[in-house]
C-alpha cells in the first residue's frame, strides 16, 4: 500500500466518522424539535378545549355548538375527542376522531388505517371522596335543558406521518450531502496527497538512477521550503560526503603510488648494489644506514598518507613538534637539490634577521614543501628560477616558494587546489601529472593549522606561500 493511499485512507476514515456523527446529531436535533412542536400543538389544543368547558362544583357543562374550539380538518390537523369515562362520546373535532382515541394514552398509537399519531390526554373531574354525583345529570327541560358531567376525558392526537416524512427527507438529504462531501474530499485529498508527495516520488526516481560510475549524480530536490526539501538536501549531503570519501580513496591511491615509489626505489637499488659482491663490515654498515634512513622516510610518508586517507571529521590533529623553520627549510632545500635534477635552479633566502619557530609535523611539512617544489620545477620552464624564501608578517611566519615560469591564468587560479584539476595550458603543453599535488598540499596545510595561498601573473611566474602562526622565541 502506497503512502498516498495510507494517508488518504486515514484522513478519509476520520472525515467519514465526523460527517456521520454530524449527520446523526443534526437528525436527532431535528427529530427532537419536530416532536417538541407536535407536543406543543397537543398541549395548546388540550388547553383550548379545557378552557372552553364550564367547570362548576355541581358538574361540567359542555355545549358543542357554543364552544369556540379548533376543529381543523386536514392531513396535519390536531384531532380531539371528549367522552365520559367508560361512557358515551360527548364531542369530537371531526369525524376522523374515532373511538381509537379513547385507548389508554400512550406516546404513539395507530388509527384503524395504520397511520401513527402522537397522543396526549387530560381528565376534568369535579367528584370528591365526599361527593360522588352521577356521571351524567340532566337539569331542566325543553330549551332550558342542561347536561352536567361529573368527569370528562379529553384526548388529542397529532399525526406523525408528516413528521416522519420530513425526517425521511432530512435523512436522505444528510446522507446525500455526507456522501458528496466525502467523495469530494476523497478526490481532492488524493490529488493533494499525490501533489504533496510528488517530491518524494521524484527523489525515489532519482535514487534509482544513481550509479557508482557517476558520483556527481544527486537527487532532484524541489524548492518547497518544507520537510521534504530538507530531507532531499540532507540525503544529497550524504551523497556529497560519500563522493568525497570515494574521491579521497582515489586520491590516496594516487598519492601512495607517487610518494612510496621514490624510497622503495632507493632501498631496492641499495640492496642490489650491496649484493653484487662480497663486502666488508663498514660497507655493509653503510648500506644498512642508508636503508635505515630510507625506511624512516618511508614510515613517515606512510603515516602522512594514512592521515590524508581519513575523513576530515574522523581524523585527529597530527602530533606536532616545535622546530626552527630556518634550519629545517635550509636542510630540506639542500636535500631536494641533491635528489632532483632541477636542484641547481633553487635559491634559499630569508627576509632580514629571520627568526621563526613553528609547531608542525615534520613529515607532513616535508610532503607539503616537496609537492610545491615539484610543482614549481615541473610546470616552470627548464631555465626558470625557483626561490624558497622565509618571511614574517605580523604574528605569522611564511614559507614562500616562487618560480619564474609561465604562470597561471587568472581564471584557473581559483581552481588549482581542487583535486584532479589541470589547466588547459598544462594539458596542451603535455606536462605529466594527475592534478593531485596542490590538492594534497592544501589538505596538509589545513591539517597543520596553516594557510596556503597562491599568487600568479601569466608570463611572470607563480608564488605559493604557507603561513604558520609564529611561536614565541
Amino acid at each position: 500500500m502506497t503512502l498516498t493511499t495510507r494517508v488518504s485512507a486515514f484522513f478519509l476514515g476520520w472525515l467519514g466518522l465526523s460527517l456521520a456523527g454530524f449527520a446523526v446529531v443534526v437528525y436527532l436535533v431535528a427529530r427532537a424539535e419536530l416532536y417538541r412542536r407536535a407536543d406543543d400543538r397537543l398541549q395548546a389544543t388540550l388547553d383550548a378545549v379545557v378552557v372552553a368547558a364550564d367547570v362548576e362544583p355541581e358538574g361540567i357543562e359542555w355545549e358543542a355548538h357554543e364552544r369556540a374550539v379548533p376543529r381543523d380538518d386536514g392531513p396535519n390537523a390536531v384531532v380531539w375527542l371528549i367522552a365520559v369515562p367508560d361512557g358515551p362520546v360527548v364531542d369530537r373535532s371531526n369525524p376522523s376522531a374515532g373511538d381509537w382515541l379513547r385507548t389508554d394514552p400512550a406516546d404513539t398509537i395507530t388509527d384503524p388505517t395504520g397511520a401513527p399519531w402522537r397522543v396526549a390526554g387530560r381528565r376534568l373531574d369535579v367528584r370528591t371522596p365526599q361527593s360522588r354525583p352521577p356521571d351524567i345529570r340532566v337539569m331542566g327541560d325543553g330549551a332550558k335543558r342542561v347536561v352536567k358531567y361529573a368527569a370528562l376525558d379529553i384526548s388529542a392526537a397529532v399525526p406523525l406521518t408528516p413528521i416522519r416524512s420530513d425526517l425521511r427527507r432530512l435523512a436522505g438529504l444528510l446522507g446525500a450531502l455526507m456522501a458528496g462531501l466525502w467523495l469530494t474530499a476523497a478526490l481532492i485529498g488524493r490529488w493533494l496527497c499525490r501533489r504533496t508527495l510528488a517530491p518524494v516520488t521524484e527523489m525515489a526516481a532519482s535514487a534509482r538512477r544513481l550509479v557508482p560510475t557517476d558520483p556527481g549524480e544527486r537527487l532532484a530536490v524541489r524548492t518547497t521550503g518544507d520537510e521534504l526539501e530538507d530531507l532531499g538536501r540532507a540525503f544529497n549531503g550524504v551523497l556529497d560526503r560519500l563522493a568525497e570519501a570515494f574521491e579521497r580513496q582515489r586520491r590516496f591511491t594516487g598519492d601512495a603510488a607517487h610518494q612510496l615509489r621514490t624510497p622503495l626505489t632507493a632501498m631496492s637499488g641499495q640492496v642490489e648494489v650491496a649484493l653484487r659482491r662480497d663486502r666488508d663490515g663498514p660497507e655493509y654498515r653503510q648500506a644498512l644506514q642508508v636503508l635505515g634512513t630510507e625506511l624512516g622516510r618511508l614510515r613517515g610518508v606512510t603515516e602522512a598518507l594514512l592521515f590524508l586517507a581519513r575523513a576530515d571529521a574522523e581524523s585527529q590533529a597530527p602530533p606536532r613538534e616545535e622546530l626552527d623553520l630556518r634550519v629545517w627549510v635550509a636542510k630540506r632545500v639542500e636535500e631536494w637539490r641533491k635528489e632532483h635534477p632541477a636542484g641547481e635552479r633553487i635559491t634559499f633566502a630569508m627576509d632580514g634577521e629571520f627568526v621563526g619557530r613553528v609547531r608542525t609535523h615534520p613529515e607532513l611539512l616535508a610532503q607539503l614543501s616537496g609537492n610545491l617544489l615539484d610543482n614549481a620545477a615541473k610546470y616552470g620552464a627548464s631555465s626558470s628560477h625557483i626561490t624558497v624564501r622565509l618571511r614574517t608578517d605580523g604574528h605569522e611566519v611564511g614559507m614562500e616558494i616562487e618560480d619564474t615560469g609561465p604562470g597561471i591564468d587568472p581564471a584557473d587560479l581559483s581552481h588549482v587546489f581542487e583535486p584532479y584539476f589541470r589547466s588547459p595550458t598544462a594539458r596542451a603543453a603535455g606536462v605529466p601529472g594527475v592534478g593531485l599535488g596542490l590538492a594534497v598540499a592544501k589538505r596538509i596545510a589545513d591539517a597543520l593549522g596553516a594557510r596556503l595561498t597562491a599568487e600568479s601573473q601569466p608570463g611572470r611566474g607563480s608564488r605559493f606561500t604557507v603561513w604558520f602562526p609564529a611561536e614565541p622565541a
